[in-house]
């Protein structure tokens, strides 16, 4: 198995829409795994060409992934948007300096790990819409290349986005309030997968956790990055 990590900057705010929301397009804090997996793809094809829907979908069924932290308060704001002038909606907004995030994959897509991690290097790349461009620090793409495995049971501490259905018994000792967020699916007949991320909310700001803890309710792997400690389940089948 390989991950990939690496560190967003950004120079603006950025929408990144719940998925169902209309009349008010509120956004995720953090970018869902689902963005993390877009963001590749529109990379990756920037730099080779192709079918960007065959691009997303190979890069989906080669992830184990993907996840996402902040190292800064994220603030969220809300502003108007009028599409024609008589239809004005009420959208957020959501801005913090930098976002790490790590997309791990199985064992036989370490060559598409590295051609990722080629394109982040030299694509621009948006997250969650057209107008919010952000840039990949260089520096910071990582394939990290060892893991820890995670047996159903194993105490397990992260500072990442993690799914909601991996921990045991909703057990998770750090006290506070943290976000549900959803991975929006590839497949238009999937069900939205509840997500759990590192953050205490206050008002509209949302500040993030060093670690928090859990039991897993799976087996799975255990990625240490420079800025990011993530845990993917293992693949049935």
């Amino acid at each position: 198995m390989t991950a990939l990590e690496f560190r967003l900057k950004l120079s603006s705010m950025y929408s990144i829409r719940i998925p169902y929301s209309y009349q008010c397009a509120r956004t995720y804090p953090l970018p869902a795994p689902s963005t993390i997996k877009g963001l590749c793809a529109n990379a990756l094809w920037q730099k080779e060409g192709g079918q960007p829907a065959k691009i997303m979908g190979d890069i989906h069924k080669a992830s184990l992934g993907a996840t996402s932290r902040a190292i800064y308060p994220i603030e969220i704001s809300s502003c108007t948007v009028r599409v024609i002038p008589i239809d004005a909606r009420l959208k957020q907004f959501a801005f913090t300096p930098y976002i790490d995030c790590m997309i791990a994959f199985k064992q036989e897509a370490e060559e598409l790990a590295g051609k990722i991690a080629e394109a982040l290097s030299v694509s621009p790349v948006y997250l969650g819409d057209s107008e919010s461009l952000v840039s990949v620090i260089p520096d910071t793409l990582r394939l990290i290349s060892t893991a820890k495995d995670i047996e159903e049971g194993d105490y397990v501490s992260i500072n990442s986005l993690v799914k909601f259905d991996y921990i045991k018994e909703n057990e998770v000792s750090e006290k506070g309030v943290v976000l549900y967020m959803q991975d929006d699916p590839i497949a238009t007949d999937a069900i939205l997968d509840r997500c759990l991320a590192p953050l205490k909310q206050k008002g509209d700001s949302y500040y993030p956790m060093d670690t928090f803890s859990f039991l897993s309710s799976v087996k799975g792997s255990l990625f240490k990055g420079e800025n990011i400690i993530a845990f993917f389940a293992q693949l049935q089948g």
